[in-house]
């Protein structure tokens, strides 16, 4: 037998009864030949039953492990057993094959045992990576990827990346500043010993830019895992929402700035929101966009403070509105009622309703209306009604003034045509005095009444002229006096001038004598015992006139009236209702005021000031 034949069957009795064991591969990395111990040890009884049937498919070696054993390098690994790989080179250095040598093993039980939970671990991370949309990447200090754990389907993730720096991947086209952040941020992971995140946008080779986030884990010190996710379409999305948002955001802006200048405010409702409010803690079931003429700032109606804006005498609100559309199974609803607005005034208000999503019962979610500031209308209206209300009254007026009128105007004209009458064949001369004063009396009442006409139809058509002069006021009111107390003729009634301090006033002499004598002259008709007195009192800057008796006095629901045309007392013995209206007219015309008090029974007091510097002079 020749000497190199002995020599293989030594070397082949070596392998197969050497006491450690031996596993032979191809240069590809399939299996060749176990020797005993491995089947002795580990109880495997053929080559296929070894854990690793295939050095680089197996998954107990890691990428960096597999790259170092084509490179022609051993590798050592004392994970589970004392395990050895050695290339087996050629004379040119090609591999020929590998050898795998286990030595020192546990028992046979405990390594098998190890190998299936071993075997089911890695099962279960392949799933766990598979399941989670990241490509994560086992990172060591030198920031080197030593193996791919898991690639997302979106993810220019390649086995070509073993061994590169996560800086330095040649698929990115990163800026030196996006380098240096990658590096701060994994030093920083190994440093503190915690969890670190980024976002990048990565810009490719191509020129196109992916949005990732990143997530850093260490691990012992050791080694990163680098979760990294593809997050474009969502940051795309986030981006073109922004977008909308913005235009939305103007648009609702420009809406609102619409409805700030006009009297129209919008308003959202949610019933679920609303249910579940609990009155104090407010769930902004109320949603209130734009101002309508001093409407309430904005979402500040909320369900606690809507009951006490509601005026106590409307039925109606808001809640009234929703709960009538839910019970009627209605679409859209109408009401109107009032609420205190930021100034604290009650405003009309119509509110719309129209029902926008329903629930699963068919019962309104949502709520969508208008609120409308109807303040103006109703005042419009009110105004009008107010209008129509004083004409009728004027018309009736008008027709009582003409029925007194035409009475007033035809007694003294009969008097003065039946006494003229009995004049020219009266011969008594005594008789004929009393005919010519009765015509003199007549005629007089005949003119002021002509005049009382004259005057309020000038004021009216704001046609009186007034001449104003400085007169001295004690004369002026003795002189007043003089002549008024000629006319009280009755012995019950007496007229006294309150003493009067001497001054001066410019003022309308005629028309101021004409506004007094009408009040005194008005006093007389109506008292029938006791006194009228009248007088003045200076005042800041002004003078104050005053007239008062002790008549019949003037009912309460009467005084407001009573300056207007055509009203006369009821008892008053003649007249037609001009006399106050045109005091009225007068002393307003010279810048002053007039106004009445009174007590039915007891009296009553005149008064009107006058300015000492009128509003012509």
């Amino acid at each position: 037998m020749g000497t190199e034949k002995v020599k293989d069957i030594l070397l082949n009795e070596s392998f197969v009864y050497y006491p450690v064991g031996v596993v032979l591969y191809d240069e590809k990395g399939d299996i060749i030949a176990i020797n005993k111990a491995i089947s002795t040890k580990f109880g495997i009884k053929n080559k296929s039953e070894f854990m690793i049937s295939h050095l680089f498919q197996t998954k107990l070696l890691t990428d960096l492990q597999k790259e170092h054993l084509r490179r022609g390098s051993t590798i050592n690994d004392m994970s589970v057993v004392s395990l050895s790989i050695t290339p087996s080179l050629d004379r040119e250095g090609g591999i020929l094959g590998y050898t795998l040598i286990l030595a020192d093993s546990p028992k046979t039980e405990v390594v098998n045992r190890q190998e299936r939970q071993l075997q089911e671990l890695y099962n279960i991370s392949e799933k766990v990576a598979q399941a989670v949309p990241d490509t994560i990447l086992l990172i060591n200090r030198e920031l080197r990827v030593e193996r791919i754990i898991a690639v997302a389907s979106d993810s220019h993730i390649t086995p070509d990346v073993i061994n590169f720096r996560i800086d330095e991947f040649p698929v990115y086209n990163l800026t030196e500043s996006q380098k240096e952040r990658i590096r701060n941020t994994a030093e920083n992971c190994f440093n503190h010993k915690r969890t670190f995140k980024l976002n990048l946008d990565m810009p490719f080779k191509d020129g196109t830019i992916k949005y990732y986030q990143i997530r850093i884990v260490p691990i012992e010190g050791k080694y990163l895992l680098v979760y990294t996710r593809n997050i474009t379409e969502q940051v795309e999305t986030e981006i073109k929402n922004q977008h909308l948002t913005d235009r939305l955001s103007e648009s609702r802006h420009m809406m609102e700035l619409a409805l700030q200048n006009s009297k129209v405010a919008t308003y959202c409702f949610h019933f679920d929101l609303y249910n579940g409010c609990d009155m104090v803690n407010c769930r902004n079931c109320f949603q209130f966009h734009g101002s309508a003429n001093q409407l309430l700032l904005r979402n500040k109606y909320t369900c606690r403070t809507l009951a006490s804006l509601k005026h106590p005498e409307d039925r109606t609100d808001f809640f009234s509105l929703f709960e009538h559309l839910k019970e009627n199974h209605l679409e859209e609803g109408k009401v109107n009622f009032r609420l205190k607005n930021d100034a604290g005034e009650y405003r009309n208000y119509e509110v719309s309703a129209k029902v926008q999503e329903y629930d699963e019962n068919k019962n309104p979610r949502v709520i969508v209306g208008l609120i409308i500031d109807e303040q103006e209308r109703v005042e419009q209206e009110a105004s009008l009604l107010r209008a129509k209300e004083e004409a009728e009254t004027a018309d009736q007026l008008k027709s009582t003034f003409l029925a007194n009128m035409t009475h007033e105007i035809r007694s003294p004209l009969q008097a003065i045509v039946g006494f003229s009458d009995l004049l020219s064949t009266e011969t008594d001369e005594s008789v004929r005095e009393e005919y010519m004063n009765l015509i003199k009396t007549n005629n007089e009442l005949l003119a002021n009444l002509i005049n009382d006409i004259l005057d309020i139809s000038k004021i009216e058509a704001n046609m009186v002229t007034f001449s104003y002069m400085d007169i001295q006021l004690a004369d002026f009111v003795r002189e007043i006096y003089a002549t008024m107390k000629l006319r009280v003729t009755s012995p019950n009634i007496m007229l006294i001038l309150d003493p009067c301090e001497e001054i001066t006033l410019h003022t309308d002499k005629n028309r101021l004598a004409q506004v007094l004598m009408n009040l005194i002259t008005n006093a007389i008709k109506h008292t029938d015992k006791g006194s009228i007195r009248f007088g003045y009192e200076v005042q800041a800057e002004q003078v104050r006139f005053y007239v008062s008796d002790t008549g019949k006095g003037i009912p309460k629901e009467r005084i407001e009236q009573i300056f207007s045309r055509f009203v006369q007392l009821k008892g008053a013995k003649q007249g037609i209702g001009l006399g106050l209206a045109i005091c009225k007219g007068l002393v307003e015309k010279m810048g002053g005021d007039i106004k009445a008090s009174s007590v039915e029974g007891e009296g009553s007091v005149f008064e009107f000031t006058l300015p000492f510097t009128p509003p012509e002079a």
